[in-house]
């Protein structure tokens, strides 16, 4: 298992103090959009490398907005999507993690209800609530059905499979944030362990796996080292972090302050073999940050890699020097 880092923002600074505690990749993180032009992923990989860092993972992808709904320039999405796909093979960046979540907001598909619930000595961290949240309110994308979804997803993957098994690229379905369904009338189909065995089961390559966001599926409420050992050789990246709380109304905590048993979880991945990236994911802010930065500030980010090293050394061994 190795340490990928998001880093934000990644300017110069930053990554190479990231590269200082040991970390040796990063993942490049841009829910907006990563670019689609091989020059410009080029230069992400530069601005990595002469921080020392090698860039190993993208997060987010291409645009597919238009493919989740099934609207009009779809087609021209995918083929986007396959060219951006060719480029990290050329570049050597194996692991794509997206989501097929509908874009809810401008600016969200993963939702919360507040960024300021408390946590430990009054750090502020992300909280869900559903009966904070206005699940009745019509989009001017209407309503879908699971059904609609899953044509969307089959529709996709059946063109987009091909090109990644191509370039040797894994990807790596990430779950709905929260895995609720339908919210505001328009279905979420990445929501449960089943689920995902219907993805498998529909496009059965080595290709086709998950990102294990250990706190969606702590969300759940589903045994997580159970359901780690069930997908095994599926998982094909991880996110790191804990939740408390249920489904309808949970919060973020830090690494070392939620309920579940991480040393027990970090076995169990060592006992299905897994050897791919993990990352960081949300992390209180703490009092010396003055700006939210929703789950990815920096400081934040620091004490849960230090804490991850600490968790992975007794259990998969010193890594080598970066």
């Amino acid at each position: 298992m190795k340490i990928a880092a998001v880093v934000n923002p990644p300017t110069d600074r930053n990554l190479r103090s990231i590269a200082q505690l040991g970390v040796a990749d990063q993942v490049y993180y841009n829910m907006a959009g990563m670019p689609t032009d091989f020059d410009g992923l080029r230069a992400a990989c530069d601005l990595a490398a002469r921080n020392g860092l090698r860039l190993s993972v993208v997060e987010g992808g291409p645009p597919i907005d238009r493919i989740v709904l099934g609207r009009e320039g779809r087609d021209a999405q995918i083929e986007a999507y396959k060219r951006a796909l060719g480029h990290l093979g050329r570049l050597g960046i194996r692991v794509l993690c997206y989501n097929f979540m509908p874009q809810l907001t401008a600016d969200a598909m993963v939702i919360r209800t507040s960024f300021t619930a408390p946590e430990r000595a009054g750090a502020l961290t992300s909280r869900f609530r559903l009966a904070d949240f206005d699940n009745d309110r019509l989009t001017a994308e209407g309503t879908t059905t699971d059904e609609q979804i899953w044509d969307h997803l089959d529709y996709f993957l059946k063109r987009i499979i091909p090109a990644a098994e191509a370039a040797e690229v894994k990807l790596a379905m990430h779950p709905d944030d929260p895995p609720l369904s339908p919210m505001w009338h328009l279905a979420r189909i990445m929501r449960s362990v089943e689920n995902y065995d219907r993805l498998f089961a529909l496009h059965p390559s080595p290709v086709n796996g998950l990102t294990f966001c250990q706190g969606c599926f702590a969300e759940l409420g589903v045994d997580l080292d159970a359901t780690a050992r069930h997908f095994g050789d599926r998982i094909h990246f991880i996110h790191f972090r804990d939740v408390a709380g249920t489904l309808e109304d949970f919060h973020e905590t830090f690494p070392d302050n939620g309920p579940h048993d991480m040393v027990r979880l970090f076995q169990t991945y060592r006992d299905i073999g897994y050897t791919g990236f993990i990352r960081v994911d949300h992390v209180p802010q703490l009092a010396m940050e003055t700006e939210s930065a929703e789950g990815y500030g920096l400081p934040g980010h620091i004490f849960a890699i230090g804490y991850l090293k600490g968790l992975m050394e007794p259990i998969f061994g010193r890594p080598a020097a970066p």
